[in-house]
């Protein structure tokens, strides 16, 4: 334990409670037979790591300045999976979603012929372990943190992978094996594994279908035998594109040895998870339309088998024990009045059920916390707690469920530790955390970890960074002889991220408790800070779509002279109000990231903020069939139209005279002008005006304020506005519409306002009748500046002129509602009712099914005091949803929605 560990480079210094009568020496090492107080804490709820003769604190997440790849990673993903689970356990009443085990038939059905079927076979596990590199050898780096749409898809075989990989019947068989494996009643829920002298347990967190750090670690760490035992921390799949060959490797292992690999569930072991974050994505991606059938064997069968727990005894002193679990310790659970029992609770419940669920009782709940809780260092930081992750337990929850478990302390998973170590000590280091995904989804910069447990000497992390496909390939296939020759290789390459052991450092001295916390000084790669750039700025991007009525009115509260202006200052004070009630936002977005963004976006200073709020939008799959912009368009309209006479366009509005504009004559009108608008978002747009203006039908005059009106940019400001304004606010005073004064100025009938007929119509008016000839003439030129300087004002540049300011802020307001915004935002819900309709996880529905499921989240919209979806706006998503088929491929929609920057020129 004490001395400087060359085959992992960094030494993980437990307290001394963790090895009971085992003293730590001021020199860092550990010797058996030193005698200490038992149960006496470490100095500061966080523990201390020592590497290369520096101390380093791995800090509280409120301690860490942000811009820091794994503090923002963690908010990230907490944040989209506080949605997604909020969401999905908010609007489902039946604890499953609409999955089901596959018949005997289907499965016979399934093709085989894989290129590699053989090395599935009984006995081969080893063999598999030392083919997979080859084969795997061109993919790229996972690179689903900055590219969200690429969750599972890392594997560049795609299609032809049933071919030259493993067919679907082989695969189907090999995870069909979790029957033989764990008992299916309660009593497989929790493992008791014993470690017997001579032998150690490898306690592995979060893989992610990172295929790399698996194949790295069993390299560096040993191959899993009776004597090299490896527990599986749950977690094993989504995020990376190889979380099947995990499963194929470590079913194989267990199979040919069963005391070599021991696997338990994490919260990702779970249809509604799978659907989000990429398993499932991954299977269809493998195995094409055979793809449903294996997932529906995984979250059948397979998922709902894995115990949840293991209780670990051997490597302390003395017979004491160890939990490890994934997530968390249960607490606040419905009528919970004691610590959760080992024997007791968790070896009662019912497993055999989605881990993401409409949570109802006790068992549901201790479940449910178990795989997704997450420890807080106190009070405040538990009072972020949401539904989303589980109750966050306190150092009292831990210390109260070892006690009445007779057990140490707790190994958990589950997160990416703050400082981007491999493992991370809370709770008077009671409960540690280890993650074992180096680098994850590309975007983080982690050092993976380890815990290895041998007979009577507690735990030691071990910490790692995954190489390259490539570079695996050529080690397993020159595979080293000798144990030296293999940890030789492991530190040659691990030295470039500050792992191995160092030449010329001094042993590390103990800070004081009170000592600030610097950063970590894990070196994060290039290329993942990059990606971590990329990530935080979609994160923004997304949330600002999200919020952009909220946006809109805190920007227009500074903005007096409604302008369209606010500093940069009050911007960034503004946009950090996004994050003001969730601690997950806090950790992405903060002032300096604010400030870098607003250098990568161009914005000046004062800044434009209907611009920039419309600049971000959402669009569908495909761009040419998505939601169309629908402000540009009109915007593109209004410049066509600036210059129109007033006749000629009220004929194009209104071909029947009525002097009102229907749904039907607008949607007629648009395409005269080539605007790239389809009919049903054309109605929805109707619809947008009908809403603001109050009006159904709209009138000529209504219709045309609206087209004059609306823009990306306001009017401009100078000393004309407010003279516009007052007639504006007279003709309305009058109760007439400005386009009715536009005519009664107009006396010669030609559809323009020459500089006579201005000046006549101003001297009627108590505002303006004092302006001399001269004054009149630069107000008409301010009036042309709305449109074509020509000596003649055309109706939409008298409209857009005299028109409220506070009504154009208004109507852009109302158009920031983007069609596909609500869809965005449930769409998590969206995806898990849509399952429920494709039992066989085909991606597909019907139309009306999928129309049948919007209108169940429009139900929960109302519930909840929000606004629904018009009919007409959800013919719309089905029209682009479905692109013009009789099937929804939902599954493409909804990852295929994303948020786009049209950027400065939009």
């Amino acid at each position: 334990f004490g001395s400087s560990c060359r085959p992992c480079g960094s030494n993980f210094e437990l307290p001394q409670r963790i090895f009971g009568q085992a003293a730590l020496p001021s020199s860092g090492c550990a010797e058996e037979g030193g005698l200490n107080e038992p149960g006496r804490a470490m100095s500061g709820i966080f523990e201390v790591f020592s590497w290369s003769g520096r101390e380093l604190r791995a800090p509280s997440p409120g301690r860490v300045s942000n811009g820091y790849p794994g503090v923002s990673g963690a908010g990230v993903e907490a944040f989209e999976e506080n949605r997604i689970n909020s969401q999905v356990m908010g609007y489902m009443t039946a604890p499953d979603v609409g999955t089901q085990e596959p018949a005997p038939a289907d499965l016979q059905q399934l093709p085989g012929g894989g290129q590699y079927d053989r090395y599935l076979e009984p006995g081969r596990s080893m063999d598999l372990l030392r083919l997979l590199p080859a084969v795997f050898r061109d993919d790229p780096p996972v690179s689903c943190g900055a590219n969200a749409e690429l969750v599972g898809l890392s594997c560049a075989l795609g299609q032809r992978y049933p071919a030259e990989a493993f067919s679907p019947a082989a695969v189907a068989r090999v995870l069909q094996l979790a029957r033989n494996f764990w008992h299916p009643g309660p009593a497989g829920n929790v493992q008791e594994l014993l470690i017997p002298s001579g032998a150690r347990l490898i306690v592995v967190g979060d893989v992610h279908g990172q295929l790399e750090d698996v194949l790295w670690m069993f390299f560096k760490h040993g191959l899993p035998s009776s004597n090299n035992q490896y527990l599986f921390n749950g977690d094993i799949v989504d995020r990376g594109g190889h979380s099947v060959e995990i499963l194929l490797l470590l079913f194989a292992l267990r199979r040919d040895n069963p005391s070599a690999v021991h696997i338990q569930r994490g919260n990702h072991e779970d249809a509604q998870c799978g659907i989000h974050f990429g398993f499932r994505a991954e299977l269809q991606h493998k195995f094409g339309s055979f793809g449903g059938i294996i997932w529906n064997v995984c979250v059948n069968t397979v998922f709902p088998l894995m115990p949840l727990a293991a209780v670990v005894k051997g490597p302390l002193t003395d017979g004491r024990r160890f939990c490890v679990l994934h997530g968390g310790v249960p607490v606040d659970c419905p009528d919970q009045v004691r610590p959760v029992s080992i024997k007791d609770d968790l070896c009662r419940i019912n497993r055999a059920c989605q881990t993401v669920q409409a949570t109802r009782d006790f068992e549901s709940h201790v479940m449910f916390n178990l795989l997704w809780a997450d420890p807080a260092d106190s009070p405040d930081a538990r009072r972020f707690s949401n539904h989303g992750r589980g109750n966050r337990f306190l150092e009292e929850d831990t210390n109260a469920f070892c006690d009445a478990n007779t057990v140490a302390f707790v190994v958990r998973s589950h997160e990416v530790p703050r400082s981007l170590r491999g493992a991370v000590a809370t709770h008077g280091s009671k409960c540690f955390t280890v993650f074992s995904a180096s680098n994850y989804m590309g975007s983080t910069g982690n050092r993976g970890g380890v815990f290895i447990a041998e007979v009577n000497k507690g735990l030691r992390l071990c910490e790692h960074y995954a190489p390259p496909w490539p570079f695996l390939s050529d080690v397993y296939a020159n595979y080293p002889n000798s144990e030296a020759a293999r940890q030789q290789v492991v530190e040659d390459f691990e030295s470039q991220y500050g792992l191995g052991r160092p030449n010329g450092e001094s042993t590390p001295s103990r800070a004081a408790p009170d000592a600030p916390s610097p950063r970590s000084n894990v070196p994060v790669p290039p290329a993942a800070r990059s990606a971590a750039e990329t990530r935080d700025m979609q994160f923004v991007m997304e949330r600002i779509c999200e919020n952009k009525d909220q946006l809109f009115n805190n920007f227009r509260s500074y903005d007096t002279h409604m302008a369209g202006l606010i500093t940069r200052t009050q911007w960034i004070d503004i946009m950090m109000c996004l994050a003001q009630n969730d601690q997950n936002c806090q950790e992405v977005m903060t002032p300096s990231l604010l400030s870098r963004l607003a250098g990568v976006w161009g914005l000046g200073d004062p800044v434009g903020y209907v611009r920039f709020l419309h600049r971000f939008q959402i669009r569908g799959p495909d761009e040419r069939l998505g939601a169309p912009d629908l402000m540009r368009e009109v915007s593109n309209l209004r410049r066509q139209l600036l210059d129109a006479p007033a006749q000629s366009l009220e004929r194009l509005l209104d071909p029947n005279g009525d002097r009102s504009v229907s749904s039907e004559e607008f949607v007629a009108f648009l395409p005269q002008f080539n605007l790239d608008v389809p009919q049903l978002q054309a109605g929805a747009l109707y619809e947008q005006m009908a809403q603001f203006m109050k009006q159904n039908p709209l009138t000529v005059d209504s219709t045309v304020l609206c087209l004059a009106i609306m823009s990306r940019d306001p009017p401009p400001v100078n000393r004309w506005s407010p003279m516009a304004e007052k007639i504006g606010s007279e003709i309305s005073r009058a109760g007439k519409s400005y386009a009715w004064a536009f005519r009664y100025w107009d006396t010669d009938k030609d559809g323009y306002l020459s500089l006579d007929e201005l000046q006549m119509g101003l001297q009627q008016l108590p505002a303006t009748c004092h302006l001399d000839p001269a004054e009149i003439g630069q107000f008409m030129q301010y009036m042309e500046g709305m449109g074509v300087t020509n000596r003649r004002v055309s109706m939409f540049e008298f409209v857009r002129a005299v028109a409220p300011r506070s009504l154009a802020m208004e109507l852009h307001q109302s158009l920031l509602k983007e069609l596909l915004k609500r869809v965005w935002i449930c769409r998590p819900a969206l995806a898990a009712l849509l399952a429920k309709h494709d039992p066989m996880a085909t991606n597909k529905v019907s139309v009306s099914d999928f129309m049948a499921c919007l209108d169940s989240i429009n139900k929960q919209l109302e519930t909840r005091g929000r606004p629904k979806l018009s009919h007409v706006q959800m013919a719309s998503i089905c029209e682009i949803a479905s692109c013009g088929s009789r099937n929804v491929d939902y599954d493409r929609f909804l990852k295929g929605l994303h948020v786009v920057d049209l950027g400065k020129a939009s």
